[in-house]
């Protein structure tokens, strides 16, 4: 499989075209949306290997996912009580400590490397949940629909890279498929209550966003047509 420094060098050039892309296009112009693009597609590049428990993916995974809860939930608190800033410290700090501490450890004890994190599904519900925080969190809808196809191609990218390494033994003797082929690219793992998961979150975050989907359907099909 692909190391860390391919994946992120991947990741790097994806959000670099996307970019690009964006800007050539006019669909994005500000600067900032356009740096979100960027760190949204580098962050899906690693997050397949986030099950490596000890790995740098692992932290570099939760450590965001926890400065993003943290954020969040510090900018509710400020908003609510600007002049009780120990409790803003602490609803921050919380967060934080929450998310890489507790669900981290949650995380690690109920996945194993190259399990179901590592697989189309996973992609589409990283993809899903971008989607969903975001446009609860002052994106607009088609904002959140292009960091959400950030965060897919990022991630799927990840999972394109490993069959690559795996079709081609880089280490061995050429063009000998390795042990890992197939185990990026899959719809299920051998591990039914992560699969279960898995295709729980794509049919919740689905059904909780179908309106927005279809505005944007009929978005799309105005433009088009």
């Amino acid at each position: 499989m692909a190391s860390f420094r391919s994946h992120i060098s991947f990741g790097i050039a994806s959000g670099i075209l996307g970019g690009i892309a964006l800007i050539s296009l006019a669909v994005l112009d500000a600067p900032s949306l356009i740096l979100a693009v960027f760190t949204t597609a580098v962050l899906g590049s690693v997050l397949p290997d986030m099950d490596s428990d000890s790995g740098i993916p692992f932290h570099v995974s939760f450590g965001s996912f926890a400065v993003v809860a943290a954020a969040l939930l510090g900018s509710s608190a400020y908003g609510e009580t600007p002049d009780d800033l120990v409790r803003v410290v602490l609803w921050t700090s919380g967060a934080f400590g929450f998310v890489y501490l507790v669900l981290g450890s949650i995380f690690k004890r109920f996945t194993r490397h190259r399990g179901m994190a590592h697989s189309v599904p996973a992609a589409l519900l990283a993809g899903l949940a971008t989607f969903f925080l975001a446009a609860h969190f002052s994106f607009t809808d088609m904002e959140a629909f292009i960091l959400a196809v950030a965060m897919a191609a990022g991630y799927s990218g990840h999972l394109i890279l490993d069959e690559l390494y795996a079709a081609v033994n880089f280490h061995g003797t050429p063009f000998v498929p390795n042990k890992a082929l197939g185990s990026a690219l899959k719809l299920f793992s051998d591990d039914a209550f992560a699969n279960l998961m898995v295709y729980g979150g794509i049919l919740f975050l689905s059904a909780g966003n179908v309106g927005r989907f279809a505005n944007l359907a009929e978005r799309f099909w105005r433009t088009v047509s």
